[in-house]
């Protein structure tokens, strides 16, 4: 047993040292979600940026929850970390050797958060209760459109919400598990883009709004099942809120 621990550590330890490591990186704390609102003219904006990789550069302004589900590629529900993980916000500006894959830049970014914040994670799967997307036998309600819309978008209203001008359904699934309290999983076998129409009641008000999401579900040929499945965790062993120098 004591062989086969200093054998795992010992490949932990190659696998970190080999990781590939940008050319340039700047890692900056950037206090909380709050901080970083921004007012002109009237007008509120986030001063938060969305991750994006080219062949030769990484950039970011965002928390570190939206940071490991793109570096894990798992959903916030996956990620098990501190509870100010969703709160505050870090600058991320970094450069490589181009062309650099998408997969490679990947690694290099965890290997920049185990250098700067003495990041430690483990995966575990676990037997999770869920809610599973099927279609509804015999129900010929959703209609795909081709080509795909080169503008996707679902805008949501106080009594429904509308594809437009159409959705992927796992687009669809990503609304219903950030309203329906529970992780909820695409299993139609559908991968197009399909018209989504569903209007529901104003009555229940915004705290009724998975449950009004849910039981609208029908109107588009679809409808939800409880199951249990395995998903896969990131547990977040060790890491620092403040970064390691620049």
């Amino acid at each position: 047993m004591r062989l086969a621990i200093l054998t795992g550590i010992a490949m932990t330890l190659a696998a970190q040292q080999a990781a590939p490591q940008f050319d340039v990186a700047s890692l900056k704390h950037e206090g909380d979600v709050a901080s970083n609102v921004t007012r002109a003219g009237g007008v509120r904006s986030s001063g938060l940026r969305p991750l994006v990789f080219t062949p030769t550069s990484f950039s970011c302004k965002t928390t570190l929850l939206q940071i490991f589900t793109a570096i894990y590629d798992v959903k916030n529900y996956q990620v098990q970390a501190p509870d100010w993980f969703d709160r505050e916000v870090y600058e991320i500006d970094a450069r490589m050797p181009g062309p650099t894959s998408r997969e490679t830049a990947r690694q290099m970014l965890e290997a920049l958060l185990v250098e700067r914040l003495g990041l430690k994670v483990h995966r575990q799967t676990k037997e999770t209760p869920v809610l599973v997307l099927v279609a509804i036998p015999g129900s010929d309600k959703l209609e795909e459109v081709t080509p795909a819309p080169e503008s996707p978008q679902i805008v949501i209203a106080a009594n429904g919400l509308e594809a437009r001008p159409a959705t992927t359904l796992a687009s669809l699934v990503s609304i219903l598990w950030r309203n329906a309290g529970r992780p909820v999983l695409d299993e139609t076998g559908r991968t197009g883009y399909y018209k989504v129409k569903l209007l529901w009641s104003e009555d229940g008000g915004p705290a009724e709004l998975g449950a009004s999401m849910i039981s609208a579900l029908p109107q588009a040929g679809l409808k939800v099942e409880s199951a249990k499945r395995s998903l896969e965790y990131i547990i977040v062993d060790q890491i620092s809120k403040e970064p390691a120098g620049n």
